[in-house]
């Protein structure tokens, strides 16, 4: 089985979506994924999206590889949101 997929992660302004991208980048680039590969696209000027899109051989590292990114995403939105109390 391949799953195919492309998740959005749509943030509350265009400079989240930057910050989020520069965030990612240098964490996720180097990360050894054999039962997966992603691709993430740059965000456009004034875009508050980000898109992935994911390919993976199976069920459980598709799920694997939505939970990475997912909490991710969720450590970066926790500290942007201290960076901005």
């Amino acid at each position: 089985m391949r799953i195919l997929s492309s998740i959005k992660f749509e943030f509350n302004s265009a400079s989240d979506a930057e910050i989020f991208y520069e965030s990612f980048i240098p964490e996720f680039q180097d990360m050894p994924m054999k039962r997966s590969k992603w691709t993430i696209s740059n965000p456009k000027a004034y875009s508050n999206e980000i898109n992935f899109q994911i390919e993976s051989g199976d069920a459980t590292a598709f799920r694997a590889t939505v939970n990475s990114l997912i909490q991710f995403a969720n450590i970066v939105e926790k500290t942007i949101n201290l960076t901005k109390v």
